[in-house]
């Protein structure tokens, strides 16, 4: 069945009877994101009379952006062919087939539909390998180096971000970028640490060359969103953020990673008050960089530090050292929403310290951001060395203790879930 030709914004979505004259279609209404599917006409939704359906068949739950079926049922909710059992749940993806009891027709009682929504973000495209081990659904963002979608993995049904990057397939074939682009992605997925996105599974396709990363899932958005709400002028703030991004940076150093990319798009935020802190993207933009020349400098060379716009950086690299001028930029950006520079690229860009002034921060982080923004490289303050500065040092034990607590707390939690799970 074809999808449908029109959008109704007061749907999410609908099923399409696959038997036409034995059921209508059923809608699902955007100003209820559970649907109870069963028999029991007292605490279902959607009621199905059927002898095969159960009291309690199945749920479907839409987060506004993605559609999950769960089965609870004795007799099975099949998708596609392939029934779920019982408490196991898929992303439901715009012309999936939905049976209810059974995957077979029938003369009466048929249960069979085709899913569609009715929210374009929604569709789905085609990946090839990757659908053997994830399901995708819609986009949630775009950058630099490509898409990234909501995912979930079908083996623990966990929700994750992929990020794919398309490459040219001259580059992408190539066997020694191949073999580099093998060497940074390892060195990525070994690093582990509380406050960096963990990247969970890599794929590389030789039809196209592309390269998807899966990555962990983190669910609060990223800096730059709380920037633009003014979330992060107040120092206390700024400072909690600050610190764990010095943390993370911090451990990638001293594994002898560079970030390289360090700005408030590739710092996500979970949804925690105050947040906890997911560096992402670091080692990407080498990845990427050694492939082609894909990567864009718009909307990103204020955060570079000027060294890395020199001849010499071009041909012999640069060092940890670029990623402490990004880290200044980030937090003057944080307290003032504005950049501490024009954008020019020159080896000793001038710096608007009157934003500071006008932002009426304290001595103590004007003094940080000043350690970090100097242009000579032999005197700027390295990332692992930030925590010990004076606007840092007498918070470190507390946010420790913070972070600590909070991990134990969100272990716990998972524990329960699984726990839960295999009672059921």
């Amino acid at each position: 069945m074809d999808a449908p030709n029109f959008i109704d914004h007061d749907l999410w979505g609908s099923l399409h009877p696959c038997n036409a004259t034995n059921l209508l279609r059923i809608d699902f209404f955007t100003i209820n994101s559970l649907i109870k599917i069963g028999r029991n006409p007292l605490t279902n939704n959607i009621v199905l009379p059927g002898p095969r359906v159960s009291n309690r068949h199945c749920e479907i739950v839409w987060d506004h952006k993605t559609a999950v079926v769960t089965d609870f049922s004795s007799n099975g909710t099949w998708v596609n062919g392939v029934k779920l059992g019982m408490n196991n749940f898929c992303i439901l993806k715009d012309g999936d087939h939905i049976a209810f009891g059974t995957a077979m027709p029938q003369e009466t009682d048929d249960y069979r539909f085709t899913f569609h929504t009715h929210k374009t973000n929604l569709r789905e495209y085609d990946l090839g390998e990757l659908y053997k081990h994830y399901q995708l659904a819609h986009k949630i963002g775009e950058g630099s180096f490509g898409t990234v979608s909501k995912g979930m993995s079908l083996e623990t049904g966990e929700f994750v971000a992929i990020k794919i990057i398309k490459l040219p397939k001259e580059f992408g074939k190539a066997r020694t970028v191949k073999r580099n682009m093998a060497r940074e992605v390892n060195i990525m997925s070994n690093v582990d640490h509380p406050n960096i996105c963990a990247l969970k599974d890599v794929f590389h396709h030789d039809n196209d060359g592309s390269i998807n990363l899966v990555m962990e899932l983190v669910d609060g958005g990223n800096l730059l969103e709380a920037i633009d709400k003014d979330l992060t002028r107040h120092e206390d703030m700024a400072r909690h953020v600050t610190w764990q991004i010095c943390d993370a940076v911090g451990y990638l150093h001293q594994l002898g990673v560079t970030h390289r990319d360090l700005k408030p798009e590739n710092i996500l935020l979970t949804k925690h008050d105050p947040p906890l802190v997911k560096v992402a993207d670091f080692g990407l933009a080498k990845v990427v960089d050694n492939l082609t020349m894909l990567r864009t400098n718009c909307g990103t060379s204020c955060y570079r530090a000027p060294e890395t716009y020199s001849r010499r950086a071009r041909v012999e690299g640069y060092d940890y050292l670029a990623d402490s001028w990004s880290l200044g930029v980030v937090v003057f950006v944080m307290l003032t929403n504005e950049f501490p520079t024009d954008g020019k690229l020159t080896a000793d860009p001038k710096i608007k310290w009157s934003l500071l002034d006008k932002a009426g921060v304290s001595s103590d982080v004007r003094d940080f951001i000043e350690c970090l923004l100097q242009a000579d490289v032999a005197l700027r303050m390295t990332v692992r060395c930030a925590p010990g500065h004076a606007w840092m040092k007498c918070k470190v034990a507390e946010f420790c203790r913070w972070r600590d607590g909070l991990l134990d707390t969100l272990e716990k939690n998972r524990d329960a879930l699984y726990d839960e799970a295999y009672r059921k």
